[in-house]
């Protein structure tokens, strides 16, 4: 029987272990002070270890036309994600908020409204994030500590406001971002992230938006393949 175990903060890795962040270095141009905040624990990228295991993320859900064919999926290969939940989806659809929490994966914050962070304030911002939390907490019962800012948004003021709220904001590993949300071609998802993988990656994916069902596909795909490379 597989087990799962969390250690401080964590994502779902597939397969079996929810490992605690260790943070590794790694460089991103996105932003003047990342690497600072990567070296400091303030912005989580990777997972530092040896071990063939990666972290499956999903943004922008929960979606009705979507995540139930990435549940099932996922469900099929017997894996574990962590879904970055928009808080004004999960009022509209809680049941389906519910059933990913039911279905053991874990829950991170993507936002409330999912607007655009560089056109609101630092008080807005604390709101989209406080207000997502109470509404994941109150639908599951799970407290979140991961926050992924909508479109990768980061500036000083963000990072401060999460030191604040207790939250860690989750990015992820560029080298396998393969922009689903923008691709109609599920074997071309799956073959980008799995030509680029490595231990400790955190894999970024979408099941909310139009291209949702074509990355639903890719994950069945790229799940057998990831397997086949003896990723756990």
């Amino acid at each position: 029987m597989k087990k799962y175990q969390k250690v401080g903060y964590g994502f779902m890795f597939t397969g079996i272990f929810l490992f605690g962040l260790l943070v590794g270095f790694y460089k991103f141009a996105l932003h003047s002070n990342m690497e600072y905040w990567v070296k400091n624990h303030l912005v989580i990228t990777r997972v530092q270890t040896n071990e063939k295991v990666v972290a499956l993320t999903f943004d922008d859900g929960p979606d009705p036309a979507t995540t139930p064919a990435v549940l099932e999926n996922l469900a099929r290969h017997d894996v574990k994600a962590t879904f970055f939940i928009v808080g004004q989806r999960a009022e509209a659809h809680p049941q389906l908020l519910k059933n990913i929490s039911a279905a053991g994966h874990e829950l991170g914050n993507h936002s409330y409204s999912h607007q655009d962070f560089n056109r609101v304030t630092g008080s807005e911002i604390r709101t989209e994030i406080t207000r997502t939390n109470k509404i994941i907490e109150k639908l599951t019962g799970q407290k979140t500590f991961l926050f992924r800012p909508p479109g990768g948004y980061l500036s000083n003021e963000m990072i401060r406001i999460t030191q604040e709220e207790k939250v860690k904001v989750a990015y992820w590993s560029w080298e396998t971002d393969s922009k689903d949300w923008r691709s109609s071609n599920s074997k071309q998802i799956a073959d980008f992230v799995t030509n680029h993988i490595a231990p400790g990656q955190i894999i970024i994916l979408h099941d909310g938006g139009k291209n949702g069902l074509i990355t639903a596909r890719a994950v069945d795909l790229m799940i057998g393949q990831i397997k086949e490379k003896g990723y756990r």
